[in-house]
């Protein structure tokens, strides 16, 4: 199990929910650690409680403001990255946004950012470090896809289709970099309670959230510790949570006999939508 004392990372989306207890853990292991993200006042926060996780005075702790979706403006920042503290040993792509409802009734615009931030934002960092770490011949990157990446959610078109492109776009690259000496993972994350699904929530359909049930997210340190612990195993599929194993399972093993299954839930979400709808007409259920 490699160790990532004395590593320098950079983490997108690393100044809230799974990004920022990404970066907590990675401090208190020794690492160096740089965060992206958008809004400068909310790097600052973040700096402040990464902070105080600091092991010694050698390590490196700095932010970087930049829009994973403005591939100029990434390579500005990246390259001003490499001229202050070098290039990453380890890259995580955490920067992701959500949005969901019918597909009938999503606007062509939450398409297009949910693709412009959760998969060119991935490939815009990636391919723009990616001659360094091939230069170097070694480097881990670590990519975000979710449970949504393997398996078809309903109410999530537009995420499902920038989470299978991630997918995709790590599977590929792994098998190119493997031979150089690079890693490549791809994470599959289940609901996690971070600012980004309590946002979340107020768009989800009604089957959407009857389907989900009771089901409690796991906290985002839990999440962060699970994917740590895959990073330090090299591991290419890295899914945190019992459950999410299963359903990652079932997704990518069962081939065709998981849609009966999805089906059954989607009608009974159905029915009680209807039900309820009958019960009290003047009631939407969206």
């Amino acid at each position: 199990m490699k160790t990532l004392n004395g590593k320098l990372a950079l983490i997108t989306g690393g100044s809230s929910g799974i990004g920022l207890a990404l970066a907590c853990k990675l401090f208190a292991s020794g690492a160096s650690v740089v965060i992206l993200s958008r809004g400068q006042q909310r790097l600052d926060e973040a700096l402040k409680i990464i902070e105080s996780f600091r092991q010694n005075p050698a390590q490196k702790l700095s932010a970087l403001s930049a829009d994973v979706s403005d591939a100029p403006g990434i390579a500005r920042a990246l390259t001003e990255l490499k001229a202050k503290v070098g290039v990453p040993d380890l890259l995580i792509n955490c920067a992701g946004v959500a949005k969901p409802g019918y597909a009938e009734l999503m606007p062509l615009e939450d398409f297009r950012w949910m693709m412009d931030i959760d998969y060119h934002g991935t490939v815009h960092v990636t391919q723009a470090l990616l001659p360094d770490f091939i230069a170097r011949g070694s480097g881990h990157i670590v990519n975000f896809s979710s449970l949504a990446g393997v398996l078809g959610i309903f109410g999530y078109t537009a995420y499902c289709g920038a989470k299978f492109a991630v997918r995709g776009y790590t599977d590929a690259l792994r098998s190119e970099m493997k031979p150089r000496g690079i890693t490549v993972s791809c994470v599959y994350p289940p609901d996690t309670d971070t600012p980004q699904l309590a946002w979340e929530n107020q768009y989800k359909p009604f089957e959407t959230r009857t389907i989900a049930g009771s089901d409690k997210p796991l906290s985002a340190d839990a999440v962060a510790e699970s994917i740590l612990r895959d990073i330090r195993k090299d591991k290419i599929a890295i899914v945190p949570g019992a459950e999410a194993k299963l359903i990652y399972f079932a997704a990518t093993r069962l081939g065709g006999l998981v849609y009966p299954l999805m089906d059954i839930l989607v009608r009974q979400a159905s029915k009680k939508k209807a039900a309820i709808a009958a019960a009290h007409p003047d009631t939407e259920n969206s």
